[in-house]
């Protein structure tokens, strides 16, 4: 069974590595084929595109990308070019692109404002009729070829009040009697966050370029139909068992795509309604972008609730609400801007999704697998699309609408085999019912041991994944705690020594064994905080003896005697109680070095904080009672009252002065309490008086006959 998972995890991680290594290079294709397919296509360059040598027949249509003439601030139309009148010198802007997402001459242009760009295109050869595709261009535009005003969209002026916007895409064709065609379009914005020619302009013969529209729109269709249909099947299913909210919520989800499928890309919405307000077709792809979000999280949670956290959805929910409310109420030039910062809490929803599913699927849910892996395709087409509304890389905004296809297909697979299994169950409970029936009782009792041992078993292993899981969290946020500031600090050496302030060698030797010094005590650090995370996951074997408490005691007492002594502090041993006065001495199971690291613990802490002349007492009675106690009291600095009650914390020290001397980390104490809980045993301060000493105390249980 191991194996088989194990096996089943490799397919699962080289295809996510697939999937990954597709969403890096899908872009470059969907966004340059005529490279890919046909090698290096031409660029235009200074406002000139040369294609003298280009095959439209044989090498299919191509994209007007590169360099074109920039005008900022200029209407010009072609009777300016053409009279020869006063024409600024063009800067040269890189297309597609935003004119203000891009440095055009070393300068920065707001997104508001108006433009005019020219390109000049060199044919193979005159007469014959071409066609262009036109994207939609960011908000208005005239587009003249040869001074024939061939394209408009929304009205193009010199601020916001004389020009109104619109999205529209297009397709021109036109008959070139030259074998040069001139290329002039006047473009403004004063209504969205990003003004300019965010998508390629495509050139080809006029039987080439209209299939590839058509082809284009029928994609459009067909995902709008399939996605549509699929979303009031599951409403329809929601409708009649209405206990199962999961439809419901994929079903709304689906229909927001849709709805935003017929918005982006072609838009199709205006092909069939071309007075579509632009606002409202705008604020129709931004909202359902939002609330999809919302409805994906509830159907992920709903599908798999003890794997998700319902306050993270809750979060995802009230940032989606507060984003649609947004966009509702404010115009496009402000609601715009924030979608980078949505893309933002969509990469988390991504994470988080994609973790809630993992989880499932190593908690072996049925059905798991499946949607894990088109959750991951479909994770990656929303990667692309906002690759693409980032203008990061030349792609196609409506990668999402297939992945969510895929993600469909997969959930509908899914559905029947949860209903094949559901009418499976149903006939073996049929069969297993009519057995029960002349013994019934007799099994129910036996069916109940069952499961209150199930019940047991399953408490313990939750108990201990719960036990590993702090376990771990403490580690982490531990190790993030405390090795900050020795990071930063060789940071700043290593600096120091590369940007030469470090100018002899006696201060580099200086400077590197003071890095040596860090890395060694982050080192230490890093060993103590693996072994507290260890002890209280409890995953530390103990190797654990019977002794009487008078050799366990004289054990530990004698191991840190000539320490005492050599700091010129008074050691002493009191054996008392009345077990210990009739000699007979109790018996301890216990592992003695791991009692040794507690008491070198906190015989050292003794002596770290008592002056010389001080003493150190260590007290052991034996009553013969459940317990052995152990009391170890000095003379020395004392802990303050407010410091008591948490000098067992971890990275607690009662004197941070003190302790950046001596070195301390304040995890001691914490694995301290961690090895005497483990023998059944507490630890806790006596009695502690400023300047007067302190008295730690602990107990181990003893043997009983």
């Amino acid at each position: 069974m191991l194996w088989i998972k194990s096996k089943l995890s490799g397919w699962i991680l080289l295809f996510f590595l697939l999937m990954i290594v597709a969403v890096l290079t899908l872009p470059e294709i969907q966004g340059k084929p005529e490279e890919w397919l046909k090698g290096n296509s031409p660029k235009a360059s200074q406002g000139v595109m040369n294609l003298a040598d280009w095959n439209f027949k044989e090498k299919g249509s191509l994209r007007l990308n590169g360099e074109w003439e920039f005008y900022w601030a200029q209407l010009y139309t072609p009777e300016s070019f053409a009279a020869k009148t006063t024409i600024q010198a063009p800067e040269m802007a890189v297309v597609p692109g935003s004119w203000n997402r891009q440095p055009i001459n070393s300068k920065s242009y707001s997104g508001s404002g108006y433009v005019t760009y020219r390109l000049k295109v060199m044919l193979p050869t005159s007469g014959r009729t071409y066609a262009m595709s036109v994207p939609f261009i960011t908000s208005a535009y005239r587009l003249w070829i040869n001074g024939e005003l061939l394209a408009e969209a929304g009205k193009v002026g010199t601020s916001y009040e004389d020009s109104f916007a619109m999205y529209s895409t297009k397709t021109i064709g036109f008959h070139s009697n030259s074998s040069e065609i001139e290329i002039l379009l006047q473009v403004s914005n004063f209504h969205h966050m990003k003004g300019g020619l965010r998508q390629p302009f495509e050139l080809g013969l006029f039987d080439q370029i209209v299939p590839q529209k058509e082809i284009s729109v029928g994609f459009d269709m067909l995902l709008f139909g399939s996605l549509m249909i699929m979303g009031l099947y599951h409403l329809g299913l929601f409708s009649i068992r209405s206990n199962d909210r999961s439809t419901l919520y994929f079903g709304l989800f689906c229909i927001l795509i849709a709805l935003r499928t017929i918005v982006i890309g072609e838009i199709v919405l205006l092909k069939v309604f071309p007075a579509f307000p632009w606002e409202l077709e705008l604020k129709l792809e931004y909202i359902s972008a939002y609330l999809a979000l919302a409805f994906f999280v509830l159907f992920i949670g709903e599908l798999f609730p003890n794997e998700s956290s319902r306050k993270i959805q809750r979060c995802f929910i009230l940032i989606s609400i507060c984003y649609t409310v947004l966009t509702v109420v404010s115009p496009t030039i402000v609601y715009s801007r924030f979608l980078l910062s949505f893309h933002v809490v969509l990469g988390f929803a991504i994470v988080f999704e994609l973790y809630v599913l993992m989880r499932a699927w190593y908690l072996q849910r049925p059905g798991c697998s499946i949607i894990l892996v088109a959750s991951f395709v479909f994770a990656v087409s929303i990667i692309n699309d906002m690759i693409y509304a980032n203008e990061w890389l030349s792609t196609t905004g409506r990668a999402s609408g297939f992945g969510l296809l895929f993600f469909i297909i997969c959930q509908s697979g899914v559905l029947s085999m949860k209903l094949s299994r559901a009418f499976s169950n149903e006939e073996k409970m049929s069969a297993v019912l009519a057995q029960m029936n002349s013994s019934l009782s007799v099994k129910i009792k036996e069916r109940t041991a069952d499961l209150e041992l199930v019940n047991d078993e399953l408490m313990v292993r939750n108990s201990e994944m719960s036990r590993l899981e702090i376990s771990r969290s403490h580690l982490l946020s531990n190790i993030s705690h405390d090795l900050g500031t020795p990071l930063t600090t060789i940071q700043c050496y290593v600096e120091a020594i590369l940007d030469g302030i470090v100018d002899t060698e006696e201060q580099r030797k200086q400077y590197i064994q003071l890095i040596h010094g860090k890395v060694l005590g982050m080192g230490r650090l890093i060993e103590d905080l693996f072994q507290l995370s260890q002890l209280e996951a409890r995953q530390v074997a103990f190797q654990k003896l019977y002794l009487t408490t008078e050799t366990l005691i004289h054990s530990l007492f004698s191991r840190y005697e000539l320490d005492a002594r050599n700091a010129g502090i008074s050691y002493q041993l009191i054996i008392s109680g009345n077990a210990a006065e009739s000699g007979n001495f109790s018996t301890v199971q216990v592992d003695v070095e791991r009692l040794h690291q507690v008491f070198s613990n906190l015989i050292y802490n003794s002596i770290k904080f008592t002056q010389a002349g001080g003493e150190i007492q260590v007290e052991m009675i034996d009553d013969g009672d459940k317990e052995m106690l152990c009391r170890i009291s000095d003379t020395g600095a004392g802990i303050t009252e407010n410091d008591m009650p948490f000098i067992f914390d971890r990275f607690y020290t009662s004197n941070r002065s003190r302790n950046s001397v001596s070195g301390g980390k304040g995890l001691g104490l914490s694995i301290s309490k961690e090895i005497i809980e483990s023998h059944g045993g507490k630890i806790w301060v006596g009695r502690s008086v400023l300047n007067a000493g302190t008295e730690i105390c602990f107990t181990i249980p003893v043997q009983t006959s």
